[in-house]
């Protein structure tokens, strides 16, 4: 894909519109994952005999790592690249999503979390930028609007399939 905007009498690419439904998927996956771990508490808490504390860190740490890299994770995607940045961060978010799924202590969930959240927050400024780079101006409301509908239904989502994921 272009790294630069559409200049005026080019054609545009029309992979572009997969890559608006990737970007959309990471969207929802990253987003579901501040909500979906809420209804599983209960469930973590009696099998990693986690103590209230560390229930807390349970969720705070993915958010709180995610908000403190948002800032520094857009401006190495413009230094390093945005579409290999991306990538890096989904493999590393990837990663880290089964490592909590399989973390034997309340301090290695944590871990994992956190692992998470650093992916989350480096790559989830790049959604925007890479938006504006893929669309001209008059489809450039239709992609935001796209991407940001994903992030208004992962909220309702979340609990959903955390609920579904717990009952099976």
């Amino acid at each position: 894909m272009n790294a630069q905007p559409l200049s005026r009498g080019a054609s545009p690419d029309p992979r572009r519109w997969w890559a608006l439904a990737a970007l959309t998927l990471r969207g929802l996956v990253f987003n579901i994952d501040t909500t979906v771990l809420n209804l599983a508490l209960p469930t973590l808490s009696s099998k990693l005999h986690a103590s209230t504390a560390e229930l807390q860190w349970f969720v705070a740490a993915y958010t709180l790592v995610m908000a403190a890299v948002m800032l520094p994770g857009g401006l190495l995607g413009d230094r390093f690249g945005r579409k290999r940045f991306l990538v890096l961060g989904l493999a590393v978010f990837g990663v880290a999503s089964l490592a909590c799924a399989y973390a034997p202590s309340p301090s290695l969930f944590i871990a994992a979390r956190s692992t998470a959240g650093l992916a989350a927050g480096f790559t989830m400024p790049l959604g925007l930028a890479m938006v504006r780079t893929l669309f001209d101006t008059s489809e450039l409301a239709t992609a935001t609007a796209v991407l940001m509908g994903a992030t208004m239904v992962a909220a309702p989502i979340g609990p959903l399939l955390g609920g579904w994921l717990l009952s099976h």
